[in-house]
C-alpha cells in the first residue's frame, strides 16, 4: 500500500504539479532502463547517471515510495495520482499588482491550503492597474480587494478628500 499523496508547500500551482509530474517521468524512465539493464547485464552493470529531478519531485517520490527504493509500478501509481490530483484539485487565482516574491506566495498557499482546503493550488497572476490589493477568484467567485476598486467605490468623496489636501 503507498503512501497518501502529499505534497509540499513548494509545489504551489498546477504547473508545479506538471513539472513535478515530468520530473517523475523522467525518474521512471530512468528507474526503468536501470532495471533492464541490471536483468541483462548483472547486478554490477553500470548505469548511466540518474537525471537530475527538482526537490519537490525528489520529496514527492520519497513521500510516496515510503522510504523504500522506487520500482516502476510505484512510480507509474505516482505519476497517475499526480495526474489525478491536478484534475480534481481546487484551483484559486490570485491577481496582485506585482508579482510577489516566492516566500509570499509560499505564506499565501499556506493560508489557503489551512483555510480552503489541503489541497488547494494557487495561480498567481498581475495586473498592474489594480494598484495595490488582491483580486481572489476561486470557483464563480471574486473577492476584490484592490486598491483600485476602492477609489473607484469612493470616487464622489475623492475631490473632497483632494480638497482638503
Amino acid at each position: 500500500m503507498m503512501a497518501q499523496l502529499q505534497l509540499p508547500a513548494n509545489i504551489i500551482s498546477p504547473q508545479d504539479v506538471q513539472a513535478t509530474i515530468l520530473d517523475v517521468r523522467r525518474y521512471a524512465q530512468w528507474v526503468s532502463y536501470a532495471l533492464t539493464k541490471r536483468r541483462t547485464n548483472g547486478a554490477d552493470a553500470e548505469l548511466a547517471e540518474a537525471p537530475v529531478i527538482s526537490p519537490a519531485a525528489a520529496a514527492v517520490v520519497q513521500s510516496w515510495a515510503n522510504g523504500k527504493p522506487a520500482t516502476q509500478a510505484t512510480l507509474d501509481e505516482l505519476i497517475a495520482a499526480l495526474q489525478a490530483f491536478a484534475a480534481a484539485a481546487p484551483h484559486l487565482t490570485i491577481t496582485l499588482a506585482a508579482l510577489p516574491p516566492r516566500t509570499l506566495r509560499q505564506s499565501l498557499l499556506a493560508w489557503c491550503r489551512q483555510h480552503v482546503g489541503p489541497d488547494v493550488l494557487v495561480t498567481f497572476t498581475v495586473d498592474s492597474s489594480l494598484l495595490g490589493g488582491m483580486v481572489v477568484r476561486y470557483g464563480s467567485r471574486i473577492f476584490d480587494w484592490s486598491w483600485r476598486r476602492q477609489i473607484l467605490a469612493a470616487q464622489d468623496a475623492f475631490p473632497e478628500v483632494l480638497r482638503r489636501v
